[in-house]
């Protein structure tokens, strides 16, 4: 980490700060938000709901592969600023090397499992007739490439780690940038509808991946990824482990959670899936860029908590919170007035439109909701917190949301399938707060100590000289 960053974290006013470390992390967001918009868009425009739904389907595959990539972009991240925070350079270098060497193994054993069960996973995630085929071709696909994407999360969380958001974001936008170009390229032209998309982008993604890796060969970077520094450790594992586990888990459970609502939206046709599924890419827009806010909040959170600057990770907390809650109202706005329009920006089919619509306003309750959510799981992690932020990560989707989904779907049919969401965003942040009031209760002791002891060196100092 070289001057600049250290200064940014330790002495540059915390707002200014947050928001500088944020804004490269939040258009990476963007872009990411473009390509799910674009890849969405392309397909709709073969007017073919049948394709939106093939989509949708297999989007929780890899939704789940990037899971298994969020075990060392956050795990092995939040050990890497707090002990850049620390001034433990070599332990930082030692860690992100483990993690980039592990996740590439891990990624190959994912290959083989996506591939081997292909047959028996397609079964169960939603397919019907019309949709096996497709679905079928955009999952082999992207199982192939499993260890492209996982490599790519993991390098992206490294280089975040130090602060280097930017060259995240650039990395980011290479590859998504070029997926985006090649995505008519291969639907269109080259005729290979909902596979073109699959193949735009792996090779996106792989480009992404081959910026990543000249920039940990650089000079410009503490972090390595070089053989002589793989020296495996139970303090590096378990580090990683028991921060990135619990962030798998809630992707995963999401990626669960998707399986379950395309099974019982099948239930009230393809139609309904398919807006489900556009309704969940234009819904990406508030998650994404508050997970960007509060990603960028991160190597700010973990370095000064390693740093044991209790005050200005407090205040850099309330920022992002403020920041984040402030985002979901703008979006919650969007959704309520233009749900409708931007739905149908995607698809030409009024079923598919008018589904879509109403299950985007009943979201529309929950954005505000999931930026206090995300402010706290970030902070949490960065700050090696893995109870609390597997409770939080859980509680959303596996303790809450999967029962109310199956409940008021039960009860009340497509209007409780509809508000399960938002109800278990809301029953989730009560018990973000009230996690946060004991997580600041420890700060303020912390510091307090912290405090005591400065004094206590103070009054020792001053009993020497007399």
């Amino acid at each position: 980490m070289d001057n600049n960053k250290i200064d940014i974290m330790e002495n540059m006013p915390v707002k200014q700060a947050v928001l500088k470390l944020a804004l490269p992390t939040m258009l990476s967001m963007a872009v990411v938000l473009i390509y799910n918009m674009t890849d969405m868009l392309f397909i709709g425009m073969l007017n073919e709901p049948n394709l939106v739904a093939a989509l949708s389907i297999a989007g929780p595959i890899f939704m789940a592969i990037q899971a298994i990539g969020n075990i060392f972009a956050n795990g092995a991240s939040s050990y890497i600023s707090r002990r850049l925070g620390a001034k433990d350079p070599g332990e930082a270098r030692r860690t992100s090397t483990v993690a980039v060497y592990t996740a590439v193994i891990t990624g190959v054993v994912i290959t083989g499992i996506l591939l081997l069960f292909r047959t028996p996973l397609l079964s169960i995630i939603g397919t019907s007739p019309s949709t096996l085929a497709p679905t079928r071709d955009y999952y082999t696909i992207i199982s192939i490439f499993s260890i492209v994407f996982i490599a790519s999360i993991t390098f992206g969380g490294l280089i975040r780690s130090e602060g280097a958001t930017d060259k995240a974001m650039k990395g980011m936008i290479i590859g998504i940038g070029l997926n985006i170009i090649l995505d008519p390229i291969m639907i269109f032209v080259l005729d290979m509808g909902v596979a073109g998309a699959a193949w735009a982008t792996a090779i996106g993604n792989f480009i992404g991946c081959i910026y990543f890796i000249s920039h940990l060969f650089s000079k410009k970077t503490l972090l390595s990824i070089k053989r002589e520094y793989f020296k495996p450790s139970k303090k590096i594992y378990s580090e990683t482990f028991k921060i990135g586990i619990p962030s798998a888990l809630s992707t995963l459970i999401m990626s669960f959670s998707m399986i379950l609502v395309n099974i019982l939206a099948a239930s009230y046709g393809d139609y309904v899936v398919a807006g489900n599924g556009i309704q969940m890419r234009v819904g990406s827009m508030c998650f994404m860029l508050i997970m960007g806010l509060a990603q960028g909040f991160q190597p700010f959170a973990g370095y000064n908590y390693g740093a044991e600057n209790f005050n200005r990770l407090k205040e850099g907390f309330k920022t992002t919170l403020v920041y984040g809650v402030s985002l979901g109202c703008f979006f919650s706005v969007i959704f309520l007035l233009f749900g409708e329009n931007l739905i149908s920006l995607f698809i030409n089919d009024q079923k598919t439109i008018d589904a879509g619509a109403k299950i985007l306003r009943a979201f529309a309750i929950a954005p505000p909701f999931i930026g206090l959510q995300m402010t706290m799981i970030i902070t949490f992690q960065s700050t090696g917190k893995a109870l609390k932020s597997l409770i939080l990560s859980l509680g959303r989707q596996c303790i809450i949301y999967i029962p109310a989904l199956f409940i008021l779907n039960n009860l009340f049919g497509f209007g409780g399938f509809i508000y399960a969401q938002p109800i278990a965003d809301i029953l989730t942040t009560g018990i973000a707060v009230l996690m946060s009031l004991s997580f600041f209760k420890e700060m303020n002791h912390l510091h307090s100590q912290q405090n005591k002891d400065s004094f206590m060196g103070k009054e020792a100092v001053y009993d020497g000289a007399r």
